[in-house]
């Protein structure tokens, strides 16, 4: 059986088979009012050890300031929304620690968590902060015998896609929206770009991290990279459309969303098929413009030539260097 399961792997066709299965089974979970997942449920299988949730949250928050050039001083008062949050709100009440008013996380699952485990990460989250830092933290959440969130200061919302979240365009509208490894699994991104316009303050800014890539689904199993973007729309959406699976919206699709709600926007390259760990972001610092031999090499676009005659026509007419792009950082501010 172990070695059916492993040539199973190695089979495109199986495979979709497998994630058109998945898709349905996610579907009819949600549809019945079940939304726990493992989606999203990054600090429990992923981090065992406390130390790296810790460092994954800190370099989250970082990249939203050093990326954005936003300052400490600017997030005094802020009101932060952030989109799929997963199993963790470590990154809302560190922008609260920091001085943000009020955070409001949305996340259509409600990721599974050991939930003593995740009492930790936050005790050892406030230990790295100074003594006004701990005060505004513990305004947010009282960690003495659970985690007790004040929905005052931080709020979650789960079990819908944020264009439905009725509650959010009542609100007082926000200074800044965030995603890490969230939009890409959205499989009409556009639509919840528009609705975070919304619900943003004149002059807000959205800050994105958007893996591009396949997520391992065909390459972990020893294909091209790019061989999700050879199937055709109606069977790919059977496989995508409600379990989170990568969208296969490239940068220009993220560039021409932005243009059309008015944004003035950055798009930094955070990773390259074939260099790092894809999906991951290696590429550091993240870059506006990439370089051939540089930040990547030929072989890189050898991996393009090799499957651009198999692309479906969407694809197959895009550049080199639109196709090799992994990931990106969008920095985007609505106009005043």
């Amino acid at each position: 059986m172990p070695q059916i399961k492993r040539l199973a792997k190695k089979s495109k066709s199986l495979i979709i088979a497998a994630k058109i299965y998945d898709n349905w089974r996610m579907k009819r979970r949600f549809q019945s009012g079940n939304t726990e997942s493992l989606h999203g449920a990054t600090h429990s299988l992923f981090f065992k050890d406390i130390s790296e949730s810790l460092d994954y949250i800190n370099v989250q928050f970082d990249d939203y300031l050093k990326y954005s050039g936003l300052t400490l001083d600017q997030l005094k008062g802020m009101r932060v929304f952030e989109l799929g949050f997963g199993d963790n709100v470590g990154v809302a009440l560190k922008f609260l620690a920091l001085g943000a008013q009020r955070a409001v996380c949305l996340d259509k699952y409600y990721s599974k968590r050991d939930l003593e485990h995740q009492r930790k990460i936050y005790q050892a989250l406030r230990e790295t902060l100074n003594n006004e830092q701990k005060k505004r933290f513990d305004e947010a959440v009282n960690l003495s015998t659970g985690i007790d969130l004040n929905s005052e200061k931080v709020l979650c919302i789960y079990g819908t896609d944020v264009e439905n979240a009725d509650q959010l365009f009542s609100m007082e509208p926000f200074d800044l929206a965030v995603s890490r490894g969230a939009i890409q699994d959205i499989y009409e991104p556009a639509a919840a770009l528009a609705a975070m316009d919304r619900i943003l303050k004149p002059g807000g800014y959205q800050l994105h991290k958007i893996d591009l890539s396949d997520q391992g689904m065909f390459r972990d199993n020893d294909m091209n990279p790019l061989t999700y973007l050879t199937i055709s729309e109606p069977v790919y959406k059977l496989m995508a459309i409600d379990s989170g699976k990568p969208n296969r919206k490239l940068m220009s699709h993220y560039r021409q969303v932005m243009s059309e709600l008015g944004y003035k926007a950055k798009f930094l390259v955070t990773g390259i098929i074939g260099v790092g760990v894809c999906g991951k972001g290696d590429l550091h610092p993240h870059k506006e413009k990439i370089e051939l031999n540089v930040d990547y090499p030929e072989s890189t676009l050898q991996m393009v030539r090799d499957i651009r005659s198999r692309l479906t026509p969407e694809y197959r007419s895009l550049s080199d260097e639109e196709l090799i792009v992994d990931g990106i950082f969008i920095i985007a501010r609505k106009p005043i």
